[in-house]
């Protein structure tokens, strides 16, 4: 999609999309944890997935993928990055299936850092997409 695909959709649109699908996609799991879950660990919601989507980006898409990008081409860099992404992951405790679909996620904040020339972009949507996992109780329950 980054080179050859979405060459007319400005980065704003697409960052719409891609955050109304995740939306959409875990409102039935925050909505079946309850309102008194969101309660509990608001505080914690917010820390983390600011703190986490900051720091995640600033090394992956930041530092290593312009790095990778000078000596490898956008491309390759931005593959290299996202199996990096998933295998950190992994190194965590993650099982593989999840770790491989953080890959692909790695592949679209790549792929957004690259059109956007900016870390914003994949910033702005790791935070929401982290806060929605933590709200549906994928991570940190």
């Amino acid at each position: 999609f980054i080179w050859s695909g979405f060459h007319r959709t400005s980065v704003k649109f697409f960052l719409f999309i891609a955050l109304t699908v995740n939306i959409v996609s875990f409102a039935p799991f925050v909505i079946q944890n309850g309102w008194s879950f969101v309660e509990e660990i608001w505080l914690l919601t917010i820390i983390f997935s600011i703190t986490n989507a900051v720091l995640e980006e600033i090394i992956w898409r930041g530092n290593l993928l312009s790095r990778f990008s000078e000596q490898l081409g956008e491309k390759w860099a931005v593959v290299v990055t996202s199996l990096g992404f998933g295998l950190q992951h992994y190194s965590l405790g993650i099982p593989w299936i999840i770790c491989i679909a953080f890959s692909i996620g790695g592949m679209f904040y790549g792929g957004i850092t690259i059109k956007s020339r900016s870390i914003m972009p994949s910033i702005i949507w790791h935070i929401a997409l982290n806060t929605l996992m933590v709200l549906s109780g994928l991570i940190l329950k």
